[in-house]
């Protein structure tokens, strides 16, 4: 059946505040007995089919749902949204969405414990509309009730196995300990991304901040938890409104700098498109994880002698999550003087009788 756009939600709520959106929703069965919702989005003249599902709570339970509803819908485009606890520089009603999910509990228990991170970065198409949303606040005459001003921030969410519900507590000395970039932490972020990026679709996840880890109990009962979700609904409705727009400017032949859709008047960067292909670049980490064995930050390494900084990266993170979080840097333009050309350079330099290598040298245009 297929639809436009999946939202993903984990409650009820949640999935009320989005279905809210929608015109003529209607329900729908698949044949395994997971219920949806399927209407229409209207932005002016362009209307989007858009599908909502509530997972439940849980990693284990958003993939699975994520998994089943693409294979499903089959859509463009897919969102996670719903409510989270702030880590840092948020508050209550603020929203956060994900430049990156880090899931921060996988690890060895060696004498010292030893994270070892999984990353997923979001669609870089819907990332740069979200950037653009939240620098013009356009999102916030959706919630002109007199509570706010809200802010939203594209940043990095943690996503773990449980609810965080106290400084003091272990879990959270883990996350600052491991995640410290992280905005946000919840428990549906990294088994959503797991099946999107599997099926090489674009997915970004909205969270709304229902509370900030202490008290939060009583936040939620003062009625957080729905103005979370109102806000990350509203911030995606603005969201959607940008793509209907989008669409609008290329069928119409007006150049749109947020859609990457190549048309013959249209002039794009190759290297900017491979980046932006996260099956293409998500290849190229595994392939340099497997030619660069202690990662991005090796001394004479690559990466260093492309032009990359490496401090953002973490020592303690597997090889190949290194090598993913380096290319997704890369792609949004902040890693230093590298660029794809520059490091596909230094790889042929150290490995150029490799056949993988030379591909992705001649999918770049590096002669």
């Amino acid at each position: 059946m297929k639809t436009d756009i999946l939202i993903i939600t984990a409650l009820a709520l949640e999935f009320n505040a989005v279905v809210r959106l929608l015109s003529s929703a209607a329900p729908v069965r698949h044949s395994t007995g997971s219920m949806y919702s399927r209407g229409t989005f209207a932005a002016g003249p362009h209307e989007f089919s858009v599908a909502v599902v509530e997972a439940g709570a849980g990693n284990v339970n958003a993939a699975q749902e994520t998994e089943r509803a693409l294979t499903f819908f089959q859509p463009d485009y897919v969102f996670f949204v719903g409510v989270a606890g702030g880590i840092k520089d948020v508050g209550i009603g603020d929203v956060v969405i994900s430049s990156e999910v880090i899931h921060y509990e996988g690890g060895k228990a060696d004498d010292d414990y030893k994270p070892r991170l999984k990353i997923y970065p979001a669609s870089y198409e819907l990332m740069s509309l979200a950037k653009s949303i939240a620098r013009a606040t356009t999102w916030q005459h959706r919630i002109d009730d007199g509570l706010g001003p809200f802010k939203a921030e594209v940043k990095p969410i943690a996503a773990g196995e449980k609810v965080v519900a106290s400084e003091r507590s272990a879990t959270y000395q883990l996350i600052r300990q491991s995640v410290s970039q992280a905005l946000a932490v919840e428990m549906e972020g990294f088994g959503f991304m797991a099946p999107v990026h599997d099926h090489h679709k674009k997915g970004i996840i909205i969270r709304g901040i229902s509370d900030l880890l202490e008290k939060k109990e009583a936040a939620d009962a003062n009625g957080s938890q729905p103005l979370a979700a109102r806000n990350a609904t509203a911030f995606l409705a603005e969201m959607l409104l940008g793509l209907a727009t989008a669409t609008i400017q290329t069928e119409g032949s007006v150049p749109s700098i947020i859609v990457p859709a190549l048309t013959q008047a249209t002039t794009v960067p190759v290297a900017a498109t491979l980046l932006d292909n996260v099956a293409w670049r998500n290849r190229l980490a595994e392939t340099l994880a497997g030619l660069y064995e202690t990662g991005p930050t090796e001394n004479g390494g690559a990466w260093k002698r492309a032009g990359g900084k490496v401090g953002f990266l973490s020592n303690s993170s597997s090889t190949e999550s290194q090598w993913f979080a380096a290319l997704a840097r890369l792609a949004l333009g902040g890693a230093g003087n590298i660029t794809l050309h520059s490091l596909l350079v230094a790889v042929r330099d150290n490995f150029g009788g490799n056949a993988e290598v030379q591909r992705f040298c001649q999918d770049a245009g590096v002669n």
